[in-house]
C-alpha cells in the first residue's frame, strides 16, 4: 500500500539578515513527510532545525528573517504562496506545532481549559457545551487525570510533564494531518520524557497523522522515527530510514553524533565529543560546511559542496569520501 504524501519541502532557503551579514540558516533543504510516519530532524543547536519548522508555518520574525526560495507543498498547495487568511485556516487546524518549552508557551493568566478551547473557537463551529466536552476529551486523550477538574487549572498548578501534555492537547485539538514537534521533551526529566514520547507515538498511530520531530537527541530518534534527516550548517548532510542510518552511518558528522551517545555496554570515563562548534555563517557558502571539524577532510572538501551520494536504497549522504566508493552513485 502506497502511503500518502502530506507535506513536501523543496529547496527551502531561509536567511537571517543583519546590518552587515547574511546568515543562511536554511540553505536548500528538501524532504517529504508521509501520512502516519515520523520524520526526525536531528543536529546540534544552530543547524537550522527549528528554522525549518517555523518556515513551514510562517512563524518567522520577518523584520530579519526571509524565505529566499523554495516551496512548501501541503496537498500540492504551496504554503509560501497562500494569502495570510488562507494560511491561517491551515495553521493550527491542518498543521499544528508542539513547542519546546510549555512554561513559556502557555499563558499564565488563562486556565488550560480556556487555552485548549481557544483553538477550537478559531477553527471549529461548536457550542459552549460541545467545546467543553471536546476539551475534556482531549485532556483524557493525553492522559491528564480527572480532566473535568483539571480544565480549570492554571499552568503553574501543573507539573512540567502535565504542561507538555496540555501543549499536545492544543496541537491535537482539530485533528491535524501534520504535527511539528520542536524539541518536545527537552525541558523534561528522563522518566517524564519517556512517558511523553510513548504518548505521542500512541496518538500518532491512532490518528494516522504525519509527525515532524525536531531533536538533538539521537536516542529519541531511535525510539520514535521511521526516517531521519541529519542537518548541519543549514543543509541536510544525511538522510534515510532510521535503521539504515544507525546501522551504517556514512557522513562523519552523523558518525560523531552516534559516537557521543553513552552505551551501557562500554565502560568509558569520557564520552566522545565532536571537536569545535557549529560555525556561525555570515555569508552563503559553497563548500562542505563540516570540513573545518571533520577529521577526514581533504582539499576538495574546502573547495566545493558535495552532492548527495547514494549509500543504499533511500539512504543518502553529502560527503566527498563517498565519491569513489564502488557501487555508489550520486544524484546531484
Amino acid at each position: 500500500m502506497t502511503m500518502e504524501n502530506v507535506l513536501t519541502v523543496n529547496n527551502l532557503k531561509t536567511y537571517y539578515f543583519s546590518k552587515n551579514n547574511v546568515t543562511p540558516a536554511v540553505d536548500g533543504v528538501s524532504f517529504r513527510l508521509l501520512r502516519g510516519e515520523v520524520l526526525g530532524i536531528v543536529g546540534e543547536s544552530g543547524c537550522g532545525k527549528s528554522t525549518v519548522a517555523r518556515s513551514i508555518l510562517d512563524l518567522l520574525d520577518r523584520s530579519y528573517a526571509k524565505i529566499q526560495g523554495g516551496e512548501i507543498l501541503f496537498h500540492e498547495h504551496d504554503l509560501l504562496k497562500l494569502k495570510k487568511k488562507d494560511l491561517n485556516r491551515i495553521r493550527g487546524k491542518k498543521i499544528s506545532m508542539i513547542f519546546q518549552n510549555p512554561q513559556s508557551s502557555l499563558n499564565p493568566v488563562f486556565t488550560v481549559g480556556n487555552q485548549i478551547a481557544e483553538i477550537l473557537n478559531i477553527h471549529e463551529r461548536m457550542t459552549k457545551q460541545e467545546t467543553k466536552a471536546r476539551v475534556i476529551e482531549l485532556l483524557r486523550l493525553v492522559g491528564i487525570p480527572a480532566p473535568e477538574t483539571r480544565l480549570t487549572s492554571y499552568p503553574h498548578q501543573l507539573s512540567g510533564g502535565m504542561q507538555q501534555r496540555i501543549m499536545i492537547a492544543i496541537a491535537l485539538a482539530c485533528n491535524p494531518e501534520v504535527v511539528i514537534a520542536d524539541e518536545p521533551t527537552t525541558a523534561l526529566d528522563v522518566t517524564i520524557q519517556s512517558q511523553i514520547l510513548a504518548l505521542m507515538n500512541q496518538i500518532k498511530t491512532k490518528l494516522r497523522m504525519g509527525m515532524l520531530l525536531i531533536t538533538h537527541n539521537m536516542g529519541v530518534v531511535a525510539e520514535m522515527c521511521d526516517r531521519v534527516m541529519v542537518m548541519y550548517g543549514g543543509v541536510v548532510v544525511e538522510q534515510g530510514e532510521t535503521a539504515s542510518i544507525f546501522a551504517s552511518p556514512s557522513h562523519p558528522y552523523t558518525k560523531g553524533l552516534l559516537a557521543s551517545i553513552p552505551s551501557i555496554k562500554e565502560d568509558k570515563e569520557e564520552l566522545y565529543s565532536i571537536p569545535g562548534a557549529v560555525p556561525k555563517l555570515t555569508v552563503p557558502v559553497n563548500h562542505c560546511r563540516f570540513a573545518d571539524r571533520c577529521p577526514h577532510a581533504f582539499g576538495k572538501c574546502h573547495e566545493s559542496e558535495p552532492p548527495f551520494f547514494e549509500v543504499e536504497n533511500g539512504h543518502q549522504a553529502k560527503c566527498w569520501l563517498l565519491e569513489d566508493t564502488a557501487g555508489r552513485t550520486h544524484n546531484g
